[in-house]
């Protein structure tokens, strides 16, 4: 990508991102690492730096959770690029080209990039609230909490299991129970040969496993289940994450149940407006409807996808045929395994199952084309077999 350059003074041109998430500020290093001159300002809630959420689950119980670990950029890095991270700052509006802040003050802008994330789903609720995983400080108040005993999770997806995996690691084991109302875990991510060696890999170290298991009421210390059965212990939710639509709503951008609507190059539907991360609904590769993936290299992708679009649609000379990946690639330690799930492994007819060795490939084919797998233990297929679905799809570019 050149230099971006609008009229005499590229100086005028101004980008605010809202989301100091991976999607945001991939956005703002992309531009300003290829050209950009403008402005940069990257407007977030939390109090901290850029950091890597990967590492709340990933580390929950033993890992370093300290800003020398999981910030993503050393002190001074953003300000050395021109590029403003403004911090515990709530933008409450974003109409007629200006964003609107908590305080009242204004900022305008050229284009403007909702990279809100989310926020953890909720489920019905006791007399108090149980914890979920978000943001850090969610990380280090539950480091507190379930060292004071049995912890139960409610949620048997990627997140749920791999707060499973962290707990019992460090020695709780035989105290964590992990509920799923689905009839297997990780039902809607990989096929049930999969989620069987899974769930096999956690009861091995005394994680009791309750599939089918309907929660009809949680607190922070009690989970009610439709059968009648309470359990007991520090009780966090892990059913998922809902996308941040106000700012969408209010700006008048086209909102469905996945979230806000975009092309396959990240654009809404109003001049000017991008969307990116696990807000945005992209096309999907396979069907053409509005689809979320709500993984950190999609995110990191859509970065570097959302400032490709902008400055194209800036008026630069940026080269916009540089492909960037529609099929998701999400990976999760669950103990010593390594597990990647790649593309749709639950939307195919057919599936090759070989998990005679530790070390397997499970394909989903849709007739003869592959559109999904999980790798078990073979970190370096995940890749591969990524870019062979991407071979197998329609192209899709940047203009428009």
């Amino acid at each position: 990508m050149s230099a971006v350059r609008v009229g005499d003074s590229g100086r005028d041109v101004s980008v605010v991102i809202v989301g100091t998430g991976v999607a945001g500020i991939t956005a703002a290093e992309t531009l300003r690492g290829n050209g950009f001159d403008g402005t940069i300002t990257v407007f977030g809630e939390e109090p901290h730096l850029p950091y890597r959420r990967t590492a709340l689950s990933k580390s929950l119980v033993v890992g370093d959770l300290s800003d020398a670990k999981i910030t993503l950029r050393p002190p001074g890095y953003w300000s050395e690029r021109g590029i403003d991270i403004v911090t515990s700052t709530r933008v409450v509006d974003t109409s007629s080209r200006l964003v609107r802040l908590a305080d009242a003050t204004e900022a305008g802008y050229d284009a403007l990039v909702l990279a809100t994330g989310g926020r953890a789903r909720q489920l019905p609720g006791g007399s108090s609230s149980p914890s979920s995983l978000r943001t850090r400080r969610d990380a280090e108040g539950l480091r507190e909490a379930i060292a004071d005993g049995p912890v139960v999770i409610v949620g048997g997806g990627l997140i749920g299991l791999e707060i499973a995996a962290a707990v019992a690691t460090a020695g709780e084991g035989s105290q964590v129970t992990v509920v799923e109302r689905g009839s297997s875990l990780l039902s809607r991510v990989v096929p049930a040969s999969v989620a069987e060696a899974v769930a096999t890999l956690h009861r091995e170290r005394g994680v009791r496993i309750l599939t089918g298991a309907e929660p009809i009421a949680l607190g922070a210390q009690t989970v009610t289940l439709a059968d009648g059965q309470t359990l007991t212990g520090t009780v966090i939710s892990a059913v998922g994450m809902e996308p941040e639509l106000d700012l969408a709503r209010s700006a008048g951008l086209s909102v469905d149940s996945a979230g806000v609507v975009v092309d396959d190059a990240l654009r809404t539907g109003v001049p000017g407006v991008y969307a990116a991360g696990d807000v945005a609904a992209r096309p999907h590769p396979l069907t053409g409807a509005p689809m979320r993936a709500e993984q950190w290299l999609t995110a990191t992708e859509h970065g570097r996808l959302v400032a490709m679009t902008i400055a194209a649609d800036l008026g630069s000379d940026a080269d916009t045929s540089v492909p960037v990946p529609r099929v998701p690639l999400a990976w999760t330690m669950q103990y010593s395994t390594n597990i990647q799930v790649v593309g749709w492994p639950t939307s195919g007819d057919r599936v090759d199952v070989e998990l005679d060795d530790p070390s397997s490939v499970v394909r989903t084919f849709a007739g003869d084309r592959l559109v999904g797998a999980v790798c078990i233990g073979r970190g370096a297929s995940g890749r591969a077999l990524r870019a062979e679905i991407e071979s197998s799809l329609q192209p899709a570019g940047v203009g428009g």
